[in-house]
């Protein structure tokens, strides 16, 4: 344990090192600057030719040194942290022109323009599939009966975390010059919540005990519209903006929003997954399995750009909701050969789209700490990473203890062990998860030019710096730390977790009576099926997977290599019959074994 922690401390500080390997005495480039005669748009197109190159090298080394990392079990290093440090290599090493390849690119495009970029690739190509496969292969029970404690961690963590962090700013205004309260609830505002891609990457291929992995997930992606409601309202208008204006009317505004931003989005999401499976079913897409797959894809990039650009709502909270209902509903139109390749899909794009989001974090912390590093920066990251520490803190643990008290008053009638309470195990954990990422860094690049008007030039330098070290930190330290505590602590992992126990009240029972007497008629009607597979759900592939395996029998599952294609998604396979199950060319072979499976059911 001590040697894993260590060997994570000193990765860690070679990254910083390298990162800050500039001292910051370099002048900052104002002017465009004319690099290989670069001014036809055949050369625009040739050099971003040797970027894709380089990008695509990196990746399929982070995916051959992560293969071998997997196969020897080393735990203590993980795929984060490959992709982090082999985008700082790329950044530091590559030399173009006499630089790197980042100080290259930034000397070709100013801070502005680079933020918007960055945002725009994160939030149109990167961030819809990475929520889309989270809401798709989410326990949809565990949410649900997990959403009230999610909404309260997501709400009001996030607000007492921000307050905790700008208080301590305000408090230490000596150490690193932002000494106005306006800037430091902004910054704290966007570096307090919890991002959801980095969690969502740590805990999903981990398979976490499901209390806390549903409640961390959920709350990571939850509380995205209070962070990006706070963020927009204080940074929106001018340096006087807020002059004219009481607490209490800033308070009235921010409540307004966050709670027509959050409640707009989840309905947002469900009624445009209610119009995308009602066009499945009326289109009949059960019987193409390719352009039904091939919508469901598209379906998240539509969501999260008309909520963002259309209804102005959020589109993480709208995709996930969204992809939750059609995950409960779509698969229905689907043959169990089109769930198991359509999860794969979505679980391969989700998990490409997350190492060039790791790629892009690491490459810009080369780049900006390279460029615009400074000794006030490097400070004030290292702060700002214990006032999150503590301002997690100051959230989780009153909040865990209001949770546990709650679920004791509900199910005081149930047993101790289904009550399902929030450990201290669960509890340090879930401070422990407070996992920071790209989100943050694209927040911080659309900091407005009002804050270099209010401290002084260089202030939105310095906020820049200390995100990009406040990320590498979590993700390299805490990320790459995360197994190793779950195994510390005996949380459960893999196939040793256990189903959490649902209570069935009466919100339960009011969505079921929804679900059976109105969506399902409407969404799924009768859908004509293999009796053995009614539902067409993964749950009842694997069930009969280990039927079949207890009779020592095949799976009757159509198709070729079913039970492959299972495992290849990140599933486990309960009966390990990779090498057993060879349907025939002609299907002959197919034919007979479920007639006769079906005479031994009969």
């Amino acid at each position: 344990m001590v040697r894993q922690v260590s060997f994570q401390v000193l990765l860690l500080a070679a990254l910083l090192l390298a990162a800050a390997g500039n001292n910051g005495t370099e002048e900052t480039p104002t002017t465009l600057v004319k690099v290989s005669g670069a001014t036809s748009a055949e050369d625009l197109v040739e050099q971003g030719g040797w970027i894709i190159v380089v990008a695509g090298a990196t990746l399929m080394l982070a995916l051959l040194l992560s293969n071998i990392l997997h196969r020897y079990d080393v735990s203590v290093i993980s795929e984060s942290v490959v992709v982090i440090a082999l985008g700082f290599a790329l950044g530091k090493i590559l030399p173009t022109n006499g630089g790197t390849l980042i100080r290259w690119h930034l000397t070709n495009m100013n801070i502005e323009d680079e933020g918007f970029i960055n945002g725009a690739i994160l939030n149109l190509f990167l961030l819809p599939i990475i929520i889309f496969e989270a809401g798709w292969s989410m326990r949809h029970k565990d949410f649900i009966s997990q959403l009230p404690y999610i909404l309260l961690f997501a709400v009001f963590g996030t607000i007492i975390s921000m307050l905790v962090v700008a208080s301590l700013i305000m408090a230490t205004h000596s150490c690193h010059g932002i000494s106005t309260w306006r800037v430091a609830f902004t910054y704290a505002a966007l570096i307090s919540a919890v991002d959801p891609v980095a969690t969502l990457a740590t805990y999903s291929h981990l398979h976490v005990d499901p209390l806390l992995n549903i409640i961390v997930s959920g709350e990571s992606v939850v509380n995205d519209a209070v962070a990006i409601v706070l963020f927009r309202v204080l940074n929106t208008g001018g340096r006087d903006a807020f002059d004219n204006q009481s607490v209490l009317e800033i308070t009235k505004t921010i409540s307004g929003q966050t709670c027509l931003l959050l409640f707009g989005s989840v309905g947002l999401g469900l009624a445009l997954a209610f119009v995308y499976v009602l066009i499945m079913r009326l289109a009949g897409m059960r019987h193409s399995v390719v352009y039904g797959i091939m919508f469901v894809f598209l379906s998240s990039f539509f969501t999260h750009s008309f909520a963002e650009s259309v209804c102005g709502m959020s589109g993480i909270i709208t995709v996930l909701f969204c992809s939750a209902m059609m995950s409960s509903f779509a698969k229905e139109h689907f043959t169990c050969e089109g769930n198991m390749l359509c999860a794969f899909a979505l679980k391969q794009s989700s998990h490409f789209a997350d190492m060039i989001v790791q790629l892009g974090c690491s490459l810009n912390a080369v780049g900006i700490t390279g460029v615009y590093c400074d000794s006030k920066g490097v400070v004030f990251g290292f702060l700002v990473i214990a006032f999150c520490l503590i301002g997690r803190a100051a959230a989780v643990l009153p909040l865990a203890a209001v949770t546990n008290a709650c679920k004791l008053l509900v199910h005081r009638k149930l047993p101790a062990e289904k009550r399902t309470l929030l450990s201290w195990r669960h509890i340090f954990m879930m401070w422990h998860a407070g996992l920071r990422g790209g989100i943050a860094l694209a927040l911080t690049l659309q900091l407005g030019s009002w804050v270099d008007e209010t401290e002084g030039e260089g202030a939105k330098d310095t906020l820049r710096n200390a995100t990009v070290i406040v990320i590498l930190v979590f993700l390299v330290f805490f990320g790459g730390t995360t197994k190793i505590l779950l195994q510390c602590f005996k949380i459960p992992m893999g196939g040793d977790s256990k189903p959490m126990h649902h209570h069935h009240g009466s919100f339960w029972q009011l969505m079921h009576t929804i679900r059976a007497g109105f969506l399902t008629p409407v969404l799924v009607g009768r859908v004509k099926a293999d009796a053995r597979f009614e539902g067409n759900t993964l749950r009842t592939v694997m069930s009969e997977i280990e039927r079949c395996a207890s009779r020592d029998e095949l799976p009757p599952i159509p198709g070729r290599h079913a039970t492959g294609m299972v495992s290849l998604f990140g599933m486990d396979d309960p009966a390990r019959l990779d090498d057993i199950y060879e349907s025939s060319e002609n299907g002959d072979a197919q034919e007979e074994l479920t007639s006769e499976d079906s005479d031994n059911s009969a």
